[in-house]
């Protein structure tokens, strides 16, 4: 009995220590002193505390500093000691989204959803996962929810209608969309998402009027200015363009389709000198791309630069031709890459797609469809292509046109005795 009573003295004593601790590491950590408070947090671990609160302090402090490995390893502790605490839970995925590993995150998301179904942390988390990995119907799901708990709340309808966007149900998107701006129609998020929507759906009239609309709620938004320039250059509406364009590029819009469709337009309008700025400045920006090239070589021609004309012009020419041989050459990984899926038909596609590039075939597309062609076990076709290679073959000892003469033989004979 004597030892009963000295042990009560003794737990009393560890307890109000542990809370003295606990309340100096708050006060350290409230006070946003992260150094100081894992100091203390791993000199309290350090006497085998079984508290999760104390792993869970200093691991949000190894967070704020950017100590990752760290952050895991103290709030993991936390949540194995207690895996019912949605705060610990909700850390736990908040790391495993650092370290980007979303479905390990999602899980544990789910888990709080559980044990408490409108927690705003969880779904607002879960909502972004979502999108990030393109999982577009769970995040409607999840901002639907949000909605119940926020009617008002215009972001939540903008992120519903990216969604439907991303999977193609324009109509529902351009609603959403239009619920945001009515919640909030001095929002310029909502304002500037719904004029690009209507814009890429290729209502121009409406992107205007929405842009105008942008326009007064914050005249010095540029881009309301490009959207609506854009909208009148896709009307043909050069002019009008022009005037959006400039105001954009004054309003700090250095974006290159902007100036190159100002460039565009000037030169449309006849305005050649002025146009020349503007495409000069967009061919030094990227000097690789065809479209700057050609409206160079047009604004020249406009000029009566002749000289100039024709050599920007035959830099076009050697530009597309690069481009279509980059082109050709990722159509062959692709027919490669069918090609060891074993799906034979689609790697056939793959070279006829690359002759629609080039307008030719070389020896080895010849080669390889014929291979694909006998993998298909299509005789008349592999001969046809085989025969191709014997043709075209410079070299007269290359394994591949003795190896095609071989076939010819053999799928002849098989034609002769059993037919194609």
């Amino acid at each position: 009995m004597k030892n009963i009573i000295l042990l009560i003295p003794l737990l009393l004593t560890a307890r109000t220590l542990s809370s003295q601790s606990l309340n100096r590491l708050n006060l350290l950590f409230n006070n946003s002193s992260y150094l100081k408070t894992i100091k203390l947090g791993e000199q309290l671990i350090k006497s085998k505390t079984e508290n999760p609160e104390i792993y869970y302090i200093t691991g949000i402090s190894y967070l704020n500093v950017n100590k990752f490995k760290e952050a895991e390893d103290k709030i993991k502790k936390a949540y194995l000691i207690d895996n019912k605490n949605i705060k610990y839970i909700n850390s736990y995925a908040h790391i495993f989204v650092k370290n980007n590993n979303s479905a390990k995150a999602i899980n544990l998301y789910k888990k709080t959803l559980q044990i408490d179904s409108l927690n705003f942390n969880a779904l607002n988390s879960l909502s972004k996962l979502y999108i990030n990995n393109n999982k577009y119907k769970d995040a409607i799901k999840t901002y639907e929810v949000l909605l119940k708990q926020d009617s008002l709340n215009s972001y939540y309808y903008r992120k519903i209608g990216y969604c439907f966007f991303k999977q193609k149900n324009v109509i529902k998107s351009i609603d959403f969309y239009k619920k945001a701006y009515m919640i909030d129609s001095t929002n310029i998020q909502n304002i500037k998402a719904l004029s690009i929507i209507l814009y890429k759906e290729k209502k121009y009239d409406e992107a205007i009027e929405y842009c105008d609309k942008g326009i007064l709620t914050d005249s010095t938004y540029a881009v309301f200015y490009r959207i609506k320039g854009d909208s009148f250059y896709q009307k043909n509406h050069y002019n009008k363009a022009i005037t959006q364009y400039k105001t954009a590029i004054l309003l700090g819009d250095s974006t290159f389709n902007t100036a190159k469709r100002l460039g565009s337009s000037l030169c449309r309008t006849q305005k050649y000198e002025e146009a020349l700025n503007y495409n000069l400045a967009v061919y030094k920006a990227d000097t690789t791309n065809f479209s700057a090239t050609f409206c160079l070589s047009r604004n020249y021609l406009g000029l009566k630069d002749y000289l100039r004309s024709i050599e920007f012009s035959e830099n076009t020419i050697k530009l597309l031709a690069f481009e279509r041989r980059v082109t050709s050459l990722t159509y062959d990984n692709m027919a490669a890459a069918y090609k060891g899926k074993k799906e034979y038909t689609n790697a056939l596609k793959m070279y006829n797609e690359k002759y629609k590039v080039l307008g030719k075939r070389y020896l080895y597309d010849y080669y390889n469809i014929a291979l694909l062609y006998d993998k298909l076990d299509y005789k008349k076709e592999a001969i046809q292509f085989y025969n191709k290679v014997i043709e075209n073959s410079i070299d007269k000892t290359s394994p591949i046109l003795n190896y095609s003469i071989k076939r010819i033989t053999v799928l002849k004979e098989d034609i002769f005795f059993n037919g194609n």
